[in-house]
């Protein structure tokens, strides 16, 4: 029988220009208007000495997330507030939560969607402790979001909202943490602030002439992770493009609700470090916080997760991103740099080489770790869970799982920790959503040790290519991307040059010209790519009458994701399940091209049932049917012969299978209805190695014909075959045309 579970949350968002929310950011009206509030919420009061008797065992367990507050389960919107007009006619919603006692209070929203111009911002009564403004760059697709920790029993929400708007905005809170210990009693306001025990060290600590240096740049790269209730830690890592990708690394044990409403503070370091001693640390006057991630992959084999945070993190954070090093060498010594307790910023070094080791681990047997016997500075504490172990040279290896080390006043108990390890992160598992391989070597370049994002070395001259608006499928034939241009060296730079062609089509030339700072971006253009033949993009950048010192970032080749391939021409689409022996575990979801989930299973299914549903799908439009496995081991072959099939209602066959990971997601575009006037046909796969289908609203007696490049005729025959042979076709471009009797098409198709 399958024992060991984990949280699979999958979060697909719609491509809104994003930004960091940066706090704090203007005032509410409120401070300056004489605006009330009739309504207040007061929360009921819960069993805290319950809850504090259960932290006593729990903080003895790393493998569990650090509890700090209690969920309030609620259903607070605009009906329980109060709307305020102003003169302009714009709008001033207010809200008042009170929870008696409360160190801190947080929100988790399960509906949250703001027009542009719209704010939203959290405060203390007191009007010390300010949130906000958060606004429409924080909308995502599931509609989640969760808030920062206020300080306070007494919390203010206050939404604003312009007079002209394109729609009204929606809120709605589900989950109100009332933070029970959020404060080790020094300072009211302080939150977490020296919640963590004597014999940590801050992480400007010293720990060695050989890594000092190097933790400097790391700090940069480590944050801490509200969940909900609990906190952990992760780093940012790099991948193989060198290009900022924002992916974050933390423990799967942390996986708790859906990080779609996680919050991330980075840089919390103290300006006055406390290096093992019973002095507090003193606060930052650093917040910087974004909201919203997306769970791109996890396992429990190594407990890792791996997310990508989805708001654009501003560039004077000046954040880095962490190397990794996946050869499994064991290293001399090894670092970690953690959030314990969600305390501010703390540093631990382990003098000796880690082991390999198996454990059982969060119900599963065999969870492979690094196993360090003692640390020699410092220590970790739950709330570290997740946090990065670096080797001497400051690359990643493994991410905090548990142990028993803990702190015996000002000096460590001598006890053990052990870390999942990133060489068995990287390919575990026969799906993408299991392992780091494809994210983080996303072209396949085979690299075993990767650097830090910037480099640390400094360059006069040093451009960096970025593309924006790709991440998300294209639904329809057109791309649009807008390259920039990042100023990563030191000297400023004024000309610049980007190339860039998708497929075989000629290479196009924009020349851009500014005066860039460093650290400054700036947009070179924003284009129209034509999907039609081909999904690969290349662009490159070429800085003008400058050496570029560090070229790793100049260039990028990858696919535009793209439903080109997966078109069908029906009015509904059927979907049959046959669960296997563990039914529970599987469910799924039927999502729109914005991410919104329109159907989904209800409840827990049958073992060894099988399940037929139907639902009705509008030309044009894209989806998505996702199928998880709350195991990772989808729904055959090992606990029975579980199956599923997609098909249109003329029974074509869209998808089929069983085997496959955590979760199978299938992507298919309907086709537009056209008349014969109209009519429109596609061209799949393209390009293609060996044959080509033709699809398309086509009279019985239409004319397809071949030509190359040169015009010759290689092909025609009318549309009773529209599956073609083209193995004897010579790599390159050619053109389908197609008489329809009233109109005549022509299209472009790849042979490779």
């Amino acid at each position: 029988m399958k024992t060991f579970y984990f949280n699979l949350i999958i979060a697909v968002f719609i491509s809104f220009s994003v930004q960091a929310q940066v706090t704090n950011s203007g005032q509410p009206k409120s401070w300056k208007l004489d605006l009330v509030s009739k309504k207040s919420i007061s929360l009921p009061s819960f069993d805290l000495k319950t809850l504090q008797e259960q932290d006593k065992i729990n903080d003895q367990l790393q493998e569990k997330p650090f509890r700090f507050g209690y969920e309030h389960q609620v259903s607070l919107g605009f009906k329980d507030g109060t709307w305020n007009t102003l003169k302009d006619g714009s709008k001033v919603w207010l809200l008042n939560v009170k929870s008696k006692g409360a160190k801190t209070i947080n929100f988790m929203f399960d509906e949250f969607l703001l027009p542009e111009g719209a704010k939203l911002y959290f405060y203390n009564n007191k009007k010390t402790d300010l949130l906000g403004a958060y606004t429409s760059s924080q909308n995502r697709a599931d509609m989640q979001f969760g808030s920062w920790l206020i300080d306070g029993e007494n919390i203010w929400i206050e939404y604003y909202e312009p007079k002209h708007v394109d729609f009204k905005g929606q809120l709605h809170i589900s989950k109100v943490i009332h933070g029970y210990r959020s404060v080790n009693e020094v300072s009211e306001l302080q939150k977490e602030l020296n919640d963590s025990a004597d014999c940590n060290l801050d992480v400007d600590c010293p720990i060695g002439s050989d890594f000092d240096d190097i933790k400097d740049e790391l700090k940069k790269s480590v944050a801490l992770v509200l969940t909900g209730s609990s906190v952990c830690s992760g780093t940012l890592i790099n991948n193989t493009e060198n290009d900022g990708k924002q992916y974050f690394l933390t423990a799967n044990h942390c996986l708790e609700g859906s990080v779609g409403s996680w919050a991330f503070r980075f840089d919390w370091i103290s300006p006055n470090p406390s290096c093992s001693t019973t002095v507090n640390s003193s606060n930052s006057s650093f917040n910087q916080t974004a909201s919203g991630a997306t769970l791109l992959a996890n396992n429990a084999k190594s407990d890792f997760a791996l997310l990508e945070i989805n708001a654009t993190f501003p560039g004077n954070w000046d954040l880095v991103w962490a190397g990794w090093d996946r050869t499994g060498d064991i290293p001399d010594f090894a670092v970690g740099i953690h959030h314990p307790r969600g305390d501010i910023m703390k540093v631990s070094r382990d003098n000796d080489s880690p082991s390999k080791n198996s454990r059982p681990f969060n119900n599963i047997d065999d969870m492979d770790n690094w196993f360090l016997d003692e640390w020699e500075l410092g220590v970790t504490e739950p709330g570290s869970s997740g946090s990065a172990l670096f080797d001497p040279n400051g690359r990643i290896i493994g991410q905090l799982a548990g142990g028993a080390a803990a702190c015996n006043g000002t000096i460590n108990n001598g006890a053990f920790d052990y870390y999942g390890r990133f060489d068995v992160s990287w390919d575990y598992g026969n799906s993408i959503d299991s392992r780091l391989k494809e994210w983080l070597d996303p072209n396949d370049r085979g690299i075993q040790v990767l650097g830090q994002y910037p480099p640390t070395e400094t360059f006069a001259y040093d451009a960096a290519l970025l593309l924006d608006d790709l991440d998300e499928p294209i639904c329809g034939d057109e791309a649009f991307p807008v390259f920039r241009i990042l100023n990563n060296g030191v000297e400023n730079i004024t000309r610049a040059t980007l190339t860039y062609r998708v497929g075989s089509e000629p290479e196009q030339n924009v020349s851009w010209s500014g005066n860039l700072s460093s650290g400054e971006t700036d947009i070179i253009t924003s284009t129209t790519l034509d999907l039609n033949f081909s999904n690969q993009l290349q662009a490159e950048l070429v800085i003008n009458g400058q050496e570029d010192e560090f070229t790793n970032n100049n260039s990028i080749n990858r696919s535009i994701d793209n439903y080109e391939n997966f078109r069908f021409t029906t009015d509904s689409i059927v979907f049959t399940l046959l669960t296997d022996d563990y039914a529970s575990e599987t469910s799924w979801s039927l999502l729109d091209e914005s991410g919104i989930v329109i159907e989904e299973s209800q409840g827990n299914l049958t073992n060894n049932t099988t399940y037929v549903e139907q639902f009705e799908v509008e030309p044009g439009k894209c989806y998505e049917l996702v199928i998880f496995d709350t195991e990772g081991d989808g729904i055959c072959c090992v606990y029975g012969e579980g199956s599923y099939t997609l098909q249109t209602d003329s029974s074509q066959v869209i998808a089929e299978g069983g085997e496959f990971g955590v979760r199978e997601v299938i992507k298919f575009r309907i086709n537009e209805v056209l008349s014969a006037e109209e009519f429109e046909f596609s061209i799949f796969p393209n390009p293609s190695k060996s044959i080509i289908r033709i699809e398309g609203n086509l009279e019985d007696d239409a004319m397809v014909s071949i030509f190359d490049l040169s015009g010759k005729l290689l092909y025609q025959n009318n549309t009773e075959n529209l599956e073609i042979d083209i193995n004897s076709f010579q790599i390159g471009v050619y053109f389908i045309q197609i008489d329809n009797g009233n109109k005549t098409l022509t299209k472009k198709f790849i042979k490779i």
